[in-house]
């Protein structure tokens, strides 16, 4: 029951983390609130976790576990933010605003490698490639070394 209890804490700190600005300890002191009441609530002893990771050893940290499988992330009209486990056709933007990320970061966050990792969905990808087509950018080059 008490992996049942992290994980329902872990699924409503990130909700009310995404739409809120916390300070390490103001997170630190919700996560235990919220693990209290819901223990409370289930009839159990109230005594919340320690966290093994303290905020500050977050940044740098690889392979943490991500909201979804990394397998199921990329979709050919979606990619799954590894972080919150939303869906977006790009995740660039998404990862500045939300969770004050650089692509880097993320990347070194989730032990990915950039290279055979995308931050677009594949059918706005290639949507984007077709639009440059038709407009003929990347044409300049071509007719330049004929």
């Amino acid at each position: 029951m008490a992996t049942e209890l992290l994980k329902m804490t872990a699924q409503i700190i990130t909700s009310h983390a995404s739409i809120s600005e916390l300070s390490s300890q103001e997170l630190i002191s919700e996560i235990k609130s919220v693990y209290n009441t819901l223990a409370e609530l289930a009839g159990e002893a109230a005594t919340a976790p320690s966290p093994e990771v303290t905020p500050t050893e977050t940044k740098g940290m690889t392979g943490l576990k991500p909201a979804i499988p990394v397998e199921e992330s990329l979709q050919d009209d979606y990619i799954v933010c590894l972080e919150c486990g939303q869906k977006f056709k790009t995740l660039k933007a998404h990862l500045r605003r939300a969770h004050q990320m650089t692509p880097a970061d993320y990347y070194e966050r989730f032990g990915l490698d950039a290279k055979k990792y995308p931050l677009v969905s594949r059918n706005y990808s290639e949507q984007r490639r077709q639009l440059a087509k038709e407009k003929g950018l990347g044409d300049f080059r071509r007719s330049k070394k004929v």
